[in-house]
């Protein structure tokens, strides 16, 4: 299946790259300082470096918004008790659509043990990209990897030959290695970019990579909207946005799918929509929802 961000007719005018856009928060500072340099100039240089990189080969809005060093994940409600639960030792989290990996490194920052998270991107570039921003490419222990999560069947694979197999997250070099593996999924800004049948997909595979224990989360953050219908999408393609109630309904037909009706009374299905005026889009005054949301096992 094809990524819609990269269909960008040929007759949309691609904005140049406007440094202006790069608005950090106080956290966001500080752990950047950590990360990358304790210069604020040094950091700043480096990230608009990445950005032209990427930008020329995939002038994306939220590349051009500065998107990929933006901590949206923390943002989650969800989240300390996901730090929380991983410091237990006894997890696995993937970020699936890491682009750079500056979540999953914050992730580790905030103590989830990094022998423990995985980064995902379709794109190798971005996973290399990472690597040249945080320069940490000989010494980051998460575990970054490329794979097209649409290369999953829906159906229930044949594991019995796995079963009892510990799992060395050292060797994961694809999606398929993590069947029933992942006690933590975080996907951001992934679900919007596909159109209603392909998100009901997307869910059922993420679905088939979570351990059944009380406790495993999948998370994440996307466009919404206040009424469920397709995006008014400026660029023409075809992308649908959920409103808080149809996403929790979306879940609910998801776990009925994969493990039947009883099921559904052990999932918690938490959505939230915040509203704003996005600042990096093709048309900057385009008015968007973003919907954070949870589901997790009880």
């Amino acid at each position: 299946m094809s990524n819609p961000e990269s269909e960008i007719p040929a007759e949309v005018v691609i904005p140049p790259l406007d440094p202006s856009l790069l608005t950090l928060t106080d956290e966001e500072k500080t752990f950047l300082k950590h990360a990358i340099s304790s210069d604020e100039v040094e950091v700043q240089d480096r990230i608009i470096d990445v950005q032209k990189r990427a930008y020329d080969k995939y002038p994306y809005p939220c590349i051009r918004g500065f998107h990929f060093v933006n901590l949206f994940m923390a943002r989650n409600e969800i989240y300390p008790s996901v730090v929380a639960a991983g410091k237990t030792g006894n997890t696995l989290f993937l970020d699936l659509g890491c682009m750079m990996g500056t979540d999953v490194r914050k992730l580790a920052y905030d103590g989830y043990p990094a022998s423990h998270i995985l980064g995902c991107d379709l794109r190798e570039e971005y996973i290399e990209l990472g690597y040249t921003l945080f320069r940490d490419k000989d010494t980051c222990p998460i575990r970054f990897f490329a794979s097209n999560v649409f290369d999953l069947p829906t159906s229930p694979p044949n594991t019995e030959a796995e079963a009892g197999k510990s799992l060395d997250i050292t060797t994961v070099a694809d999606l398929s290695q993590l069947y029933d593996s992942l006690t933590h999924i975080y996907t951001g800004a992934l679900f919007h970019l596909f159109d209603k049948e392909s998100q009901f997909g997307l869910a059922i595979r993420l679905a088939r990579l979570l351990k059944r224990q009380p406790g495993a989360v999948i998370f994440g953050r996307h466009q919404g909207l206040e009424q469920e219908g397709y995006i008014d999408d400026h660029l023409g393609r075809n992308r649908y946005g959920h409103s808080e109630s149809s996403w929790s309904m979306l879940w609910k037909e998801v776990f009925t799918e994969v493990e039947g009706d009883s099921f559904t009374e052990r999932i918690v299905v938490k959505a939230r929509l915040t509203e704003g005026f996005s600042k990096n889009t093709f048309l900057a005054s385009r008015r968007t929802h973003m919907l954070y949301w949870s589901v997790q096992i009880v």
